[in-house]
Parts: structure tokens; sequence; C-alpha cells
């Protein structure tokens, strides 16, 4: 959900972006027999990523009666990356403007989007083969963990399962993507974040050579429970929680360690927090509440198109410029995510430089394409 727009994080939250290094130009070789030849830029690299391949990983899950890709989409180094993990991949992206049928999408942007998440899942499946190698694992109780915080957007397990289905997964299917995630973050935090710096000199010259973005509006300061409802039947179930959780925080449980437990939002995992925001940032329900609430004062349940949310103001800035010291915070998290990006860029680079990568699919269709029409409307 768009409650603010944030900096990047230093973990997943950039990874997916990140991964997806020119993927115009790293597709363009998916018909040559061999890759090209290596080389030091980045340009050069790009071009040689693909090379096409025929055999199949009888290893790798069979694709559904109504997939949108083939078992197997590519194999990296011999592993296979399943037509279900690009078929997650896409949908979830889908899903963010409206579920928008396959076969309605524009053929330009059907290959976009198949292009971006094929090269994401490729580098992806390169930074996890060199975790294993490292002997990076993720234990049961930190997957059930990340399970549990995805099963909390689900109202009953039959929707979860259905939505699970919707997209070529099944709850296997899913711990399995979420142990393979939470290796290949513990692998980028240990290997790229951690080595990260960002010196007092470096802040004052980004603030001293960007004075322009540090002027602000007036602005608030939140945190916030989301409990997911979209359906008459959900919303009616997830204003009954905000309630029970209102009614807790009244009593004086910490706000910030519900957040944790209850809400579905991204930002659950920093105690609800979502920093400042200005105006026209956030929705419009919430708008309303964070700028009328005094510091300190948690709302009734608020309803957005996101289900309920219960909202504490924790600050409020007058309309001025932003001190260094005061954008110290937020500064520091952006200048270390640009550096993150940039080094995971050329992990991913070296590693493909290496690796065996085949394309086994036809980029920008699908098994299901019917119904395409270029002049439509869709995206």
């Amino acid at each position: 959900m768009r409650l603010l727009i944030r900096n990047i994080g230093l973990s997943l939250a950039f990874l997916s972006a990140a991964l997806c290094i020119d993927q115009t130009q790293a597709m363009s070789q998916t018909q040559t027999s061999k890759p090209a030849a290596s080389a030091a830029t980045q340009a050069a690299a790009d071009q040689a990523v693909i090379q096409k391949g025929t055999d199949l990983d009888e290893t790798a899950p069979a694709a559904g009666p109504n997939g949108l890709f083939p078992a197997v989409v590519a194999r990296v180094n011999g592993k296979a990356i399943s037509g279900a993990d690009m078929e997650y991949s896409v949908q979830s992206e889908l899903a963010s403007i409206g579920n928008p049928a396959w076969g309605n999408l524009r053929e330009d942007y059907r290959l976009q989007l198949t292009q971006t998440s094929l090269l994401s899942l490729i580098s992806t499946e390169l930074i996890y083969q060199e975790a294993v190698k490292a002997g990076v694992t993720a234990t049961k109780a930190e997957i059930d963990a990340e399970f549990a915080k995805v099963a909390k957007s689900y109202s009953n397990d039959a929707e979860m399962n259905t939505a699970l289905a919707s997209s070529g997964l099944d709850r296997a299917g899913l711990s399995r993507m979420l142990a393979r995630n939470l290796i290949v973050s513990k692998y980028v935090e240990e290997n790229v974040t951690k080595k990260i710096l960002v010196t007092a000199a470096e802040l004052a010259q980004y603030y001293s050579s960007h004075t322009e973005e540090f002027q602000h509006p007036e602005m608030v300061r939140t945190s916030h429970i989301l409990i997911a409802g979209t359906t008459p039947e959900q919303q009616k179930a997830a204003l009954a929680r905000a309630q029970a959780l209102l009614a807790r925080i009244k009593k004086g449980e910490d706000f910030g360690k519900l957040a944790k437990e209850n809400s579905v939002d991204s930002s659950a995992s920093q105690s609800g927090d979502i920093g400042y925001a200005e105006k026209g940032q956030l929705e419009p329900e919430y708008e309303a509440a964070a700028f009328s609430l005094p510091v300190g004062q948690v709302s009734d349940p608020i309803l957005t198109k996101y289900g309920y949310h219960l909202v504490k103001v924790t600050d409020k800035k007058k309309e001025g410029l932003s001190t260094l010291e005061e954008a110290k915070e937020q500064l520091t998290s952006y200048l270390k995510s640009q550096k993150a990006q940039t080094e995971l860029q050329k992990l991913v680079l070296a590693l493909r430089e290496k690796a065996k990568i085949d394309v086994l699919i036809p980029l920008g269709t699908a098994s299901q394409t019917s119904g395409t029409s270029s002049s439509s409307n869709t995206p």
C-alpha cells in the first residue's frame, strides 16, 4: 500500500529493483546459441546474460492446467526456475494495478513484465546459490514467522489458499519461496549491507548540495496498525479486531508491540512507524485523521480501501527547512540504500559472468495469451 513515499530499505525491499539490471539489453540475446564474450562494462555483461536452452529439469514443479508459463522457464547453472515462481512474481505486480487479466494486457507491457520478472528471478537464484555455498540457512522458526506475516493478510485459511492458487502457488510453495528469500536476504545483509558506511562528510556534502530537497510543507509522523479487509465480510471482521486492539491500547498496552504482532502492513517491523508525510501522500481517510489528531493520540478505527487502521500521531512539523540533524536518520538510510544497490548490482554482474543461464520461454508470450489486444487501454 502507498501510505507514503518511503526510502528504499536495505534488504529485500530494494533487492528486486537492484537485480533488474538493464533487462531490455539483458534479454536481447535470447536466440543466440552462445553468450557473448564477457566484458568489464555493465552493458556488455547484460548482453551476455542469456543463452538459449532446450532441456527441462524434471525436479521442477509441473505447471498447473491454467498456468501462464510452462513448468520451467529458465535454468541457472542447471537449477530450474519454475513457472510457478514466475507466475507469482507476475501476479504480484499485476495485483498492484487491479489484477488485470494476462490476456488483456498490451503486448509491450506483457513483454516488459516478463523480462523484468524473469531477470529478477535469475539474479535472485544466482545469489541464492552463492549463499548456499557460503553455508547460509533459514531455520524453521524463521520461515514460520515469515509465513505468519503473510497469513495475517487473509481473513481465513480458505481465502489464503484461494489467493495462492490464483498465483500458481500452494502453502508448500510459499514456504519454499520464503525460505529462499530469507537465505538471500541474510547473504545480502552480511556481504553487502553491513559493509556500507555513510560518513558525516558525505551527509554534509549531500545536504549542502541539495538544500531544496529538505524544504518541507506541514508534515505529520504517524504509526499505524492495519487490519486488512476489502470485502464487506472481511471489513466487518477487521473492524471488530481493530476495536479490540484499541481497547487494549486504551488500557495501557504498547502500540508498537501490538503493531508488530497484528499489523499486515510492511511497517509492522518498525512498530507501525511510517515516518513523516505531507498532505497528498497518505490515503485521504488516513490523512484526515493524521493531521487533525494531537501528538500522542490514537484514532478510532479508520476505514480505507485496504482495511481498518488505528493511527497514532507521533510528531508534527510546521512548514520550513529541516536541519541536517533532523534529516540525518532518513538521509543516512537513503545514501546507504543507494550505495547498497550499487554494490548489489556489482555482485550480480560478477555472478552472471561466470554462470550458465538458459532461458526456456519466448519472452513476451506465455501459454495463455488469448484475448491479447495491442489497442487495449489495459497496461
